[in-house]
């Protein structure tokens, strides 16, 4: 994004949070505000510079993703007005059967951890289907092998992380190894790649695999490429959290339709955003920044919502994080930014002495 739109974000952002967390329990003020609040987002995303989007086949059809995206995030910023009683019953608007909490005692992944068969199929449920369905689709959004597949490792660490706080991420080994490595993860990755290629979409390389050294990735040279991996992996990190978070904040359970739905527009917010990414990435200086913004904003809104309705939420476990958990996350934030920051002056630098 261009730094204006950087600002433009920033100052958004900051004035949201500031209004949201002055509501109190006045529901028709509080619903004045929300769409204010949506009114206003919708302009900013009309302010953006715009063209005719990143990926050539299809045009209306993306340009209805966008749109959706857009009317997603408005409702996201409508609720960040609501305090939380307010926004659960809300939810009833799409579904009649919301509105109530989700059970503390649902199923968890770690009941019956004896390495057999019934066990398996036990767990061979929903969410599995759902799962093996998104890392298809996130192979059509990242489209390179190297990283989705450092990705679905890198998932697992996430749940394990995060299993005190979401019990639904309690799983047995073999649940982590065979169902979701073996088989929901990297089948279902190159079962996406596969299909992407043979439809002959673009392949990416966000690492920059110039040369088989490893040291040669232009990742390690080059700030916009170590950029655009690191906030892939910020990205996808942040969006697999909220989803469950949003779940319990919002009372919606796992086999609402409401999950899927969220899915569906991010696979299109996805797609059109991280093509941007990549066109931006190669040198295109006549490419926008709106997907990117609109990813961005959706990101935070879903972050906020996360955070301002933890009270009362569904099937979380209020426990502080060890030390082990949230040391390691902390350092690998902290490294990440200096790298970044210390790879952009150096190649700033570089580019100064050959303009002389």
């Amino acid at each position: 994004m261009r730094y204006q739109e950087q600002i433009l974000f920033f100052i958004s952002a900051c004035t949201l949070i500031y209004f949201a967390y002055e509501n109190g329990y006045d529901n028709i003020k509080n619903r004045y505000r929300g769409v204010q609040g949506g009114i206003i987002f919708i302009c900013m995303m009309g302010s953006l510079k715009s063209y005719d989007g990143p990926i050539k086949r299809f045009q209306g059809f993306w340009r209805f993703m966008f749109w959706l995206g857009v009317c997603y995030n408005a409702f996201l910023i409508f609720l960040i007005f609501q305090n939380e009683s307010e926004a659960r019953q809300l939810m009833k608007l799409g579904d009649d059967s919301l509105g109530r909490s989700v059970t503390k005692d649902m199923h968890t992944y770690d009941d019956n951890c004896e390495f057999e068969l019934v066990n398996i199929v036990d767990n061979l449920d929903h969410y599995f289907l759902l799962h093996c369905l998104n890392w298809f689709l996130l192979a059509f959004l990242l489209r390179d092998a190297w990283l989705l597949n450092f990705w679905q490792i890198f998932d697992e660490v996430i749940e394990l992380s995060w299993q005190h706080i979401l019990p639904h991420f309690r799983e047995c080994w073999w649940d982590h190894v065979l169902l979701d490595v073996l088989i929901g993860n990297t089948l279902f990755v190159f079962l996406g790649l596969w299909v992407s290629k043979k439809l002959g979409i673009e392949q990416f390389d966000w690492l920059g695999r110039k040369d088989k050294s490893f040291t040669q990735w232009l990742v390690w040279h080059d700030y916009k490429y170590f950029a655009a991996a690191f906030g892939t992996w910020l990205a996808v990190t942040i969006n697999f959290l909220t989803g469950f978070f949003l779940m319990n904040q919002l009372w919606v359970p796992p086999k609402c339709w409401m999950v899927s739905y969220r899915l569906f527009v991010w696979f299109g917010m996805g797609v059109l955003s991280w093509q941007e990414q990549w066109n931006d990435l190669k040198g295109n200086q006549d490419q926008s920044g709106q997907c990117r913004y609109l990813v961005v904003w959706t990101l935070f809104a879903e972050t906020f919502i996360s955070i301002k309705f933890l009270k009362d939420a569904g099937n979380i476990q209020y426990v502080d994080t060890p030390y082990y958990i949230s040391i390691p996350w902390i350092a690998t934030m902290v490294i990440s930014s200096v790298v970044y920051l210390i790879m952009r002056v150096k190649n700033k630098r570089v580019q100064r002495v050959k303009v002389k």
